[in-house]
């Protein structure tokens, strides 16, 4: 939700000069000049008229002078020589010329993302909090002369932000995540962001801080070793029953050659190994992708295949 802007506004006044001009050339005082703007044209017209025109104009002109305040609304009025009043609901007079500045009275609530640095160092992150406040009513003028439009941007937000720094600054990481110090956290920075508020006719109501995080490179590196460290004590019985089961298909592929060797190893004699010789030669001979070449020196034999 964005910061919320109060209703200032200025209900539409005549000017205290056309207003003065205008009643001026009523009375027949004055003419006006070529260059009057269409406000003193009408006027002029009218005062041309019968009489009975003059005091729709007057009403209409008096009407102009008045201000209307909402419910839940306060307002100040200014007029044309300073002096500053409040309004109070309803329709009330406000003065030829004068300007009125309508102000919620309502209580006010903000999500605000709060920030700050813990201790040890960690950045702190409340994000979604939320900052309650109003304006205190009896205190409207100096309000609305002190501090003006926009005061959430340009006071309270600032303020609230100081004290959520300076109050995390005393609480560790470890601290700042334990659930059961957020209300005295809280609490704390309500004190604290309240005095300097109150002095600008503002009234902290509450900050209420929904989520509150707060992690250190430290912390992050310690947190990262410890899951390195999991990681490996979890990997390692399995690696382990790996290298078992390695080890018994090697000697059970050992246990099979040994047993056909000794199967084989009575057919081995000499003959026998000689006629496998020559048979292997034979079928190389005649392979039909085989080329034999007979080279000057009859011990060398040369076979391409």
């Amino acid at each position: 939700m964005s910061s919320p802007r109060l209703d200032w506004y200025s209900p539409y006044t005549a000017p205290f000069e056309t207003v003065a001009a205008a009643l001026a050339v009523l009375h027949g005082m004055e003419r006006p000049s070529e260059s009057s703007g269409p406000m003193m044209q009408s006027v002029t017209a009218m005062a041309r008229a019968p009489r009975l025109a003059h005091p729709a104009l007057l009403g209409a002109l008096l009407l102009s002078a008045c201000a209307t305040v909402p419910p839940g609304y306060g307002a100040v009025v200014t007029s044309a020589f300073g002096h500053m009043k409040p309004l109070e609901e309803g329709v009330s007079w406000a003065g030829i010329g004068a300007q009125v500045d309508v102000i919620d009275l309502r209580q006010q609530e903000v999500n605000e993302d709060l920030r700050g640095v813990a201790a040890d160092g960690a950045q702190v992150h409340a994000n979604a909090s939320v900052v309650t406040w109003h304006v205190i009513p009896s205190e409207l003028v100096a309000f609305d002369r002190e501090v003006g439009p926009l005061p959430y941007d340009r006071l309270i937000r600032p303020v609230v932000q100081a004290a959520v720094r300076r109050v995390v600054a005393g609480y560790s990481s470890f601290a700042l995540m334990d659930t059961r110090n957020v209300p005295e956290i809280q609490a704390r920075v309500l004190a604290i962001g309240r005095e300097p508020l109150r002095r600008m006719h503002v009234q902290l109501d509450a900050v209420f801080m929904r989520s509150l995080t707060a992690i250190s490179q430290p912390l992050e590196r310690e947190i990262e070793a410890t899951s390195t460290e999991e990681q490996v004590a979890l990997t390692a019985p399995q690696l382990l029953e790996l290298a078992r089961q390695h080890a018994d298909e090697r000697r059970e592929r050992g246990r099979a050659t040994a047993r056909a060797n000794e199967l084989v190893a009575p057919t081995l004699t000499p003959s026998t190994l000689e006629d496998a010789r020559r048979r292997a030669w034979d079928a190389l001979l005649t392979s039909p992708s085989t080329h034999v070449i007979a080279a000057e020196t009859p011990a060398v034999l040369e076979i391409a295949p």
